[in-house]
């Protein structure tokens, strides 16, 4: 082989390299399928409180209870398959953070970026605040879906800090709405401070209390959120630490089907797999060629033998 026809052969041999590298990470795909699906009948309605004292360090020794509730909702949305999640977050205010969805990647990005309140935002804690959001969200669920089944998880701390003489909001409404569920407590009667900062790590300092200046301390209401599951009928969990929570999801008793009576998803023929042959295969002949040329320069470099040395 002439040296211009190697040398054009190695540079086809490197744009190939580069070619299949950009095909591999670009995912290229063709036709149509179907793919069968695991469906739940489960509607899960996640209710969060967001409320400042849920940044409160006195989850798993000194961590925010709300790192607490992430990690839980994280577990569960793995745990139930299938199941559609909807997201609900109240402080000052109640709103749908995400309807309900199958798309459990969709649904741990809302629990990650939920943030809470400002230090100075809201008007203090209510536990009841989210009772006639969750009943709106839950009846239109109903009328919609009537052949599934509705559960409701409640995370807070059950805390109340209004100052309001009026007569809570009572779940029992909600208990016709739904087929189960569970009530998730989240830090302790002794209670603990609550970070300044957005991220939580302390280094603003910590909220205090504007009548004293001191720093203020949040403590849990364990005995409020025991009301609010009796109120649901539903069981009380106080969460202290991470994992534990498969009970819970197999309490729910979720029924499912794979991809039968229409649940099918499109889907595309992957072809990632062949360009990674290919480039592999061309990263070898790349590897083989230089290891041959390694080989050809040291031959070149070692000193000629004088004639009639012994070999």
């Amino acid at each position: 082989m002439s040296p211009a026809t190697a040398g054009v052969l190695v540079v086809l041999r490197r744009v190939g390299i580069a070619l299949a590298f950009v095909a591999v990470l670009l995912r290229p795909d063709v036709g149509q399928t179907s793919v069968s699906e695991q469906l739940s009948d489960l509607d899960v309605l996640v209710v969060v409180d967001r409320t400042r004292s849920m940044a409160a360090l006195d989850y798993d020794g000194r961590t925010p209870r709300i790192t607490g509730v992430q990690a839980d909702l994280t577990a569960l949305a793995k745990a139930l398959p299938g199941a559609r999640f909807g997201l609900l977050a109240f402080g000052a205010e109640t709103r749908l953070v995400m309807p309900f969805s199958s798309d459990t990647t969709a649904f741990d990005a809302a629990v990650e970026t939920l943030y809470l309140e400002g230090p100075k935002d809201g008007a203090g804690s209510a536990a009841d605040r989210p009772v006639p959001e969750l009943t709106a969200v839950l009846e239109r669920a109903e009328d919609q879906s009537p052949d599934r089944r509705r559960i409701v998880v409640y995370a807070g701390d059950g805390e109340n800090t209004t100052g309001s003489d009026e007569d809570p909001q009572s779940f029992e409404d909600v208990r016709d709405l739904v087929a189960g569920g569970a009530v998730l407590g989240y830090g302790t009667s002794e209670g603990g401070p609550m970070p300044e900062s957005d991220d939580l790590d302390g280094a603003l300092g910590y909220v205090r209390d504007p009548e004293t200046a001191e720093t203020a301390i949040s403590r849990a209401d364990l005995g409020n959120l025991e009301k609010i599951a009796d109120q649901l009928d539903v069981p009380f969990e106080h969460r202290t630490a991470p994992g534990g929570l498969a009970p819970l999801a197999k309490s729910f008793a979720a029924s499912y089907s794979d991809g039968q009576g229409g649940h099918e998803r499109p889907a595309k023929h992957d072809l990632t797999w062949l360009a990674a042959l290919v480039l592999l295969g061309l990263v070898l002949l790349e590897l083989r060629a230089g290891w041959r040329a390694v080989w050809t320069s040291r031959d070149a470099l070692l000193p000629a033998r004088p004639k009639g040395a012994r070999r």
